[in-house]
């Protein structure tokens, strides 16, 4: 098969195609879409099922690049490189590696997988709806795929504005206190990203925006400190770290279902990864900092743990659950050792997965009562088995239970966070027994609990939900059971960074030092 894909030339074309496709089909959907309600009567299709086949091509071309990757060969695969402004030197530069493209995979099978599973969350206005979604699918792809730094920032900003206007438009509860929430954190972040993109530029000879370009720009320890606070600023926003989280529950609480499952992916987590630390390792690497930082995971960690002990609403619980993994990547990516990098890499990549799964679980509830309550539920293992199955098997993920995606990530960070720092380590695994308890009390409530005596039986899963939930379960148990064929590339990608950290050009040691990577 790749063969074929490469005869007809898709390594040249595919990286764009994921962006220009969603983008130029959004307008489409949104003239000749049929609102789902207003326009029962009227021809043309349902805009529900223009998006949906539109995202169903879009995970088709994820999965052409996916045919197209060479994981024996090393540096950028799939490049695409058009000047764009060529008189600051910005181009149009596109490329993969071992880090981005479980990412884009991941983002490219989610969309249409979330669109069937939340089919009937949001009925009013959806080739509006459509459209958007539409956008802030190119978005999310353009982010994990751009080379060009001045072009990642306008991939950023196409993220966050259809966000915006999806909780502003479609959610519940106080989605306008959320949306301006959102909005004021984020924006803060992302103009302090900008104007630290521009110093890098101009440090750089105002002649590139291009990573492989700006990795080789030499800049002071002090000048380093300023530029990653800018960039971590705008990443740990984005991932809801504390103290920045105060925005997420709310966010996701108030979204509607897609628009929860695209908060919990993190592209903040991939930021760091990609650019923060290879760019600034004296920052990274600097004492003050990664102290600051790692005691800010341990602190997430337990308090996500703690807040979703005590949630009554199943988004919350959800959201600080969320909080909680965050600090758990946080602490495996900057304690910088290979083995702790690694398995936060593969951690983000799970947590994609089972947040997306639980979102939609409680969306299809919140479609059958109306209501995310742990309150209004009780008794579903009897009214619902397949949905309470699939319920416990995310929530088993949750909590990393082994034989689950959840379990293979967190041990290797733990395993590797613990010979650096064995008391913010152990600390840190105060959260995974709290996380058995948040985990269970939600399962004993939900599937076990007394049902409210005035509530109507709740229907399982139609076939549509079946085929997703079902294709969700899978991922969740290979990736537990089987993970190898997507840890194996990481072991490279982890390697990369804890080197960029300790040897590149504004390494602390020095790119000629003699010490061995840890």
């Amino acid at each position: 098969m790749r063969d074929f894909l490469l005869s007809i030339g898709a390594a040249a074309w595919v990286l764009p195609a994921l962006i220009l496709w969603p983008i130029m089909a959004a307008p489409l959907v949104r003239w000749i879409g049929r609102d789902t309600v207003t326009d029962d009567a009227a021809d043309g299709l349902d805009a529900r099922v223009l998006t949906c086949g539109v995202l169903a091509v879009e995970a088709l071309l994820g999965l052409v690049l996916l045919g197209v990757y060479d994981s024996g060969a090393a540096g950028w695969q799939a490049r695409f490189d058009v000047p764009w402004l060529p008189e600051l030197g910005a181009s149009l530069s596109l490329g993969v590696d071992a880090l981005s493209l479980p990412m884009v995979v991941l983002i490219t099978v989610l969309m249409p997988l979330t669109l069937l599973g939340a089919w009937n969350n949001v009925r009013v206005r959806t080739p509006s709806f459509g459209a958007l979604l539409l956008l802030l699918t190119a978005g999310l792809v353009g982010v994990l795929v751009s080379l060009d730094l001045l072009l990642f920032y306008l991939a950023w900003e196409l993220m966050l504005i259809p966000t915006y206007f999806l909780i502003g438009i479609w959610g519940t509860g106080q989605a306008s206190r959320a949306t301006v929430r959102y909005v004021l954190f984020t924006l803060v972040g992302s103009l302090l990203m900008l104007v630290a993109i521009l110093a890098l530029w101009n440090g750089g000879g105002a002649s590139s925006f291009h990573l492989d370009h700006l990795l080789r720009v030499r800049l002071t320890p002090q000048t380093q400190l300023y530029m990653f606070g800018a960039f971590f600023l705008a990443f740990a926003v984005k991932s809801a770290l504390v103290p920045f989280h105060t925005w997420l529950p709310d966010a996701q609480g108030s979204a509607p279902t897609v628009a929860a499952v695209t908060l919990g992916v993190k592209v903040g987590i991939y930021g760091i990864l990609r650019f923060a630390i290879p760019l600034f390792p004296a920052a990274a690497m600097h004492d003050a900092v990664r102290m600051t930082i790692l005691v800010l995971a341990v602190i997430a960690v337990l308090y996500g743990a703690l807040m979703a002990m005590v949630q009554e609403d199943l988004k919350r619980w959800i959201a600080y659950a969320s909080i909680s993994h965050l600090g758990m990547l946080m602490l495996g990516i900057f304690v910088l050792t290979p083995l702790a990098v690694q398995g936060a890499t593969l951690l983000m990549i799970n947590h994609g997965i089972t947040t997306s799964a639980l979102f939609l679980l409680v969306g299809m509830l919140a479609d059958r009562r109306g209501s995310t309550l742990m309150a209004d539920f009780g008794g579903l293992a009897r009214q619902a088995p397949v949905l309470s199955a699939i319920l416990v098997l995310a929530i088993l993920s949750t909590i990393a239970l082994p034989g689950t995606n959840g379990f293979v990530g967190e041990l290797l960070v733990l395993l590797g966070a613990f010979s650096e720092q064995p008391v913010l380590t152990g600390i840190a695994t105060l959260g995974v027994i709290a996380a058995a308890l948040y985990g269970l009390r939600a399962v004993q409530r939900v599937l076990f609990g007394d049902a409210p005596i005035t509530a109507p039986a709740i229907a399982d899963l139609s076939w549509r939900e079946g085929v997703v939930m079902g294709t969700f379960a899978l991922a969740m148990l290979w990736l537990g059971v089987a993970p190898g064929p997507v840890l194996r590339p990481l072991d490279g990608v982890a390697r990369s960074v804890v080197e960029a950290a300790h040897f590149g050009p504004n390494a602390p040691m020095g790119p000629t030092s003699t010490r061995t990577t840890p």
